[in-house]
């Protein structure tokens, strides 16, 4: 029986909110959503997962800004099935970023496993969208 990396998205912040949903592949899976608002700036976030199944060999994160606007401070978190944190990226002046993170591995658990992009706005880092792939057997 040949394993499965389905996408689905989720994303948007405050008041704007895109939603859609991606076929599955076997070899990896992209999603993309854009959130953001005035003061953050408008993003599009995507997230790549390279594997089989549950097992992954890498996860790509990336957030460009398509509001035509300049750098903000921003990082990508990374999260598990159940919204667990997993990492972070490390934070970058950026209008365009991809972060790469090697896995090598299984995963614990099926789920959505997300990318989200927080942007340092006013002496606190929001929340400005994420995009999720859903990563089952």
């Amino acid at each position: 029986m040949r394993k499965v990396i389905a996408a689905s998205i989720s994303a948007g912040v405050i008041a704007l909110a895109t939603l859609g949903t991606a076929g599955p592949a076997a070899a990896s899976a992209t999603v993309c959503g854009n959130g953001g608002d005035g003061n953050l700036g408008y993003w599009q976030v995507c997230y790549t997962v390279n594997g089989d199944g549950l097992y992954v060999d890498s996860v790509q994160g990336t957030a460009r800004r398509t509001d035509g606007g300049g750098a903000k401070s921003i990082h990508l978190e990374y999260v598990k099935a159940g919204d667990v944190h997993w990492r972070n990226s490390r934070q970058v002046s950026s209008n365009n970023y991809t972060d790469t993170q090697s896995v090598k591995g299984n995963v614990s658990k099926s789920g959505d496993y997300c990318a989200k992009l927080w942007v340092a706005y006013n002496g606190g880092h929001y929340w400005a969208g994420q995009a999720c792939v859903n990563i089952h057997p």
